[in-house]
């Protein structure tokens, strides 16, 4: 093994470096490249260079956050390459981009590479997108003993955009591998960490893997905000990361640095840290750590078996901007045992006791030789340094007066305490947590103490529109801005605004009752929503209000008639409406009981019934399956739709009784004929316990699994993940398969579909019946399409009612239609 390290600024430095030596160009050549320059250009100037000359050479490279040679650091400006020649060894790559999780590119970059005499992987993943220990673990599922080296690919601390690249490509997001393999390469392995845990546990109270939202009841930047200080906090990440979360994992102390923070207060992780683990924030010591680089070294001898002859150090970003020039200091001792080459990282890989795992703050070593030559190495005694510029004395002050201080509060007083938790349970009871306004139980009291004023309710037009299109967070932007807004135009009034559950407010104000002050006052509050700038995500975003006012003459219906009123304006399209007394609303109510009473006739006379609608595979024009759809037969022998009747049924606690129905009778009629169906399922049913069970009960006792498909039906955002999972899971043992119904409304998003296992994506018929008029429709559906390709997903056009709408449903690619053009719903099949 011949092994030449060469650091360069420029390429044509790089040029004429690589004139000097005799550099073998062969399949069994490794080229590790750490390009501390992130400009494309350059990296693409440096692959050119490396396919021209050394063509048969396997290269893989990374971004960095400074290189190492020998006991040299250079942080951002030099760049080395380190060229390894092979006698014995055979070697094997990849390059493969993350489309799929962490975990299934590790998985998928292991199978590729690893062969039976395998000895070692060195990999390099981006440093922003992926997380490190689900990649890790990917490549353990396919082999946990085979050594795994490398790292988390960087950007200079900038925390944006990291690469990694072989001679041919360039990624921002996946991995990049090579497996060493033969039978006569020595592996030794190392890490030195040396991070002091301090302060009490922590328990980490909400997490989804490598995203931490709250820790011991706040959230992770509050937490932080709390033990190093405010400043620090704010500027998270890139300060802050050398004060990691620290514990215990397989025996070895791992820290976990803060990659990115977010608006609602979480932070994003280097690595996984679960739900309910016990962290401690950690401190680096430079003095601790020059102290034990000595006996790191000799620790590393001990079990060196030859000579060795090439050594790579992967480094965490941190140790290097922690310790500045005292990380030269610690590298000397490394250099008495051959020359070194390596990157500082965003997290290390380390292989351990048969176990890979992903690192923070820590120095991996990883030493290589084919020669078995006798080991002929002393250590050099590093002289330890007296005079360190350390500026984190502050930090570790802040840290030991706050646990001072969290100890001192023990011994409060207990009436003092009582008197805390009192308000605590007030506001926690009486006040919205988002906003800090009032809340609807807050409300209730105020209409009792308000005879003679008006309520006002305001409500967001299409609010779950924006929260799937921008995200929940920016949705509580919205929300908190509102507030903010009727506060400020209240604030002159005799007044009070209330926040209600979702996306409504109230207000309730001493204002003269006459049609003409109340209109004028509504449409106030409408026109400064309408002209206030809503920033979301960068742009300015235009918000619509529907409002309504009621007089407060009894507190018990005054909620009721502005309710009902602001429901009449959203139906007729208006943007409010003021309650009077020939409004007639009490006719709905009353529509609502003989509703109510239908439906209940309906279940105990036996008259919720199954219509089938057929879904047509669009190759071969033949009817695939069925969809079983509800319909309620009344008195009179007229089919009724959902539409009239399945929201009343939820609010009369009935829902569940239909469910049953529809699952009884469509799992006996398909039994009987062997057809192919599908049965909607909204996130309700399959969160009722008895429900849930009675659909795998029926499964098995009519043994129509491998005939059915189960559309998940929602219009709200997904909440209760795990039990959706789980059904699913189920769904599939059992051998049936999954559609998400509505895709493009509901919860049904991009991103959701990234995590709900599903076999068909149907999408929303709401766009579906325009794409023959409305480019918009047709780009989201083909937008759609694309996605679902990718994901390996079919996917149905429903609400297909024309021919124009069925020839572009077939040219853009869905796989099938269903609609009232091919077949309406009916009480049975069709007859071939």
């Amino acid at each position: 093994m011949i092994n030449i390290n060469i650091s360069f600024i420029t390429i044509d430095e790089l040029v004429k470096s690589l004139a000097t030596k005799n550099i073998v160009d062969s399949s069994k050549t490794l080229i590790q490249l750490f390009c501390a320059n992130t400009n494309v250009k350059f990296i693409k100037e440096l692959q050119l260079l490396f396919s021209e000359k050394f063509s048969k050479s396997i290269l893989i490279g990374t971004t960095t956050d400074g290189i190492i040679e020998d006991s040299n650091v250079y942080p951002d400006t030099r760049s080395i390459v380190s060229i390894t020649s092979f006698e014995n060894t055979s070697l094997k790559d990849v390059l493969i981009e993350d489309t799929d999780g962490s975990f299934h590119t590790g998985k998928f970059l292991a199978k590729a590479i690893i062969e039976d005499n395998t000895q070692v992987i060195i990999s390099f993943a981006d440093g922003i997108h992926t997380n490190g220990e689900e990649y890790v673990n990917g490549i353990s599922s396919v082999n946990s003993s085979i050594v795994l080296s490398g790292g988390l690919a960087a950007d200079n601390g900038k925390m944006l955009k990291t690469y990694i690249f072989n001679k041919e490509r360039i990624i921002t997001n996946g991995a990049i591998g090579v497996s060493l393999n033969g039978d006569s390469l020595s592996v030794t392995t190392n890490y030195n960490f040396d991070w002091m845990p301090i302060g009490k546990k922590l328990k980490v109270t909400k997490a989804i893997k490598n995203r931490i939202y709250e820790i011991d009841g706040m959230s992770a930047i509050d937490t932080y905000a709390k033990y190093m200080g405010k400043d620090l906090a704010e500027k998270l990440p890139q300060i802050g990361i050398e004060f990691p979360l620290i514990f215990e994992q397989n025996g070895i102390s791992v820290g976990r640095a803060v990659l990115s923070k977010h608006e609602d207060g979480s932070l994003t992780f280097a690595g996984n840290i679960e739900e309910g683990e016990l962290v401690r924030f950690g401190v680096g010591n430079i003095e601790t750590i020059l102290r034990n680089s000595n006996y790191h070294v000799e620790h590393f001898l001990e079990r060196l078996q030859y000579n060795t002859e090439a050594i790579f150090v992967y480094s965490c970003m941190a140790r290097r901007r922690f310790m500045n020039k005292y990380i030269e200091t610690e590298l000397k001792s490394l250099v008495s045992i051959g020359h070194i080459a390596g990157f500082f990282t965003y997290g290390e890989f380390f292989h351990s006791q048969s176990n890979n795992q992903l690192l923070n703050e820590t120095m991996t070593i990883l030493a290589l030789s084919e020669k078995q030559e006798s080991l002929d190495v002393d250590v050099k005694e590093i002289k330890g340094h007296q005079d360190f510029e350390i500026n984190s004395g502050h930090v570790l002050a802040h840290l030991a007066n706050t646990v001072s201080s969290e100890l001192a509060e023990l011994n409060d007083n207990l009436e003092q305490r009582v008197k805390e938790n009192l308000d605590y349970i007030y506001k926690q009871a009486y006040y919205d947590k988002l906003t800090g306004l009032s809340n609807r139980l807050s409300l209730i009291k105020e209409l009792n103490q308000s005879l003679g004023k008006v309520l006002f309710l305001i409500n967001i037009d299409d609010f779950t529109t924006i929260n799937d299109f921008y995200g929940l967070a920016i949705g509580d932007q919205v929300l908190k801005q509102l507030a903010n807004l009727l506060k400020e135009l209240t604030k002159n009034e005799d007044s009070k605004v209330f926040k209600l559950p979702s996306d409504e407010f109230a207000i309730v104000m001493d204002i003269d009752y006459s049609v003409t002050s109340l209109e004028n006052k509504v449409k106030e509050f409408i026109l400064a929503v309408e002209s206030e700038n809503f920033l979301l995500n960068g742009h300015n975003t235009h918000v619509t209000v529907t409002a309504s006012a009621a007089y407060i003459k009894d507190s018990s219906t005054c909620f009721a008639n502005a309710d009902m009123s602001l429901k009449s304006a959203k139906k007729a399209g208006k943007e409010y409406m003021i309650y009077s007394e020939d409004m007639q609303l009490s006719n709905q109510y009353k529509n609502n009981i003989t509703m109510a009473n239908t439906i209940k006739d309906a279940i105990s006379s036996d008259n919720i019934v199954p219509y089938y609608q057929p879904i047509f595979c669009n190759k071969t024009a033949k009817v695939e399956k069925y969809e079983a759809l509800v319909r309620l037969r009344n008195d009179e022998g007229k089919i009724l739709s959902p539409f009239f009747f399945l929201d009343i049924s939820q609010k009369i606690k009935l829902y569940p009784y239909i469910t049953e129905i529809m699952i009884e009778k469509t799992f006996s009629f398909f039994s009987k004929n062997g057809l192919n169906f599908s049965l909607n399922l909204a996130v309700m049913d399959i969160l009722n316990e008895k429900t849930r069970k009675l659909i795998f009960d029926k499964i098995i006792e009519y043994d129509i699994a491998k005939q059915l498909t189960i559309e998940i039906v929602e219009s709200q955002e997904l909440e209760n993940e795990d039990s959706i999972h789980s059904f699913i899971d189920e769904v599939y043992r059992f051998g049936a398969k999954i559609a998400i119904d509505d895709f493009g409304s509901g919860f049904a998003n991009f991103e959701h579909m990234t995590k709900i296992k599903s076999d068909y994506m149907k999408i929303d018929g709401s766009l579906v019946k325009n794409i023959d008029t409305d480019p918009d429709a047709r780009m989201v559906i083909e937008t759609i399409i694309v996605f679902a390709k990718k994901l390996g997903k079919k996917t149905i056009a429903e609400f297909v009612s024309s021919k124009e709408i069925y020839d572009i449903v077939r040219e853009l690619g869905i796989d099938y239609t269903q609609g009232y053009y091919l077949g309406e719903p009916k009480d049975d099949t069709i007859k071939e």
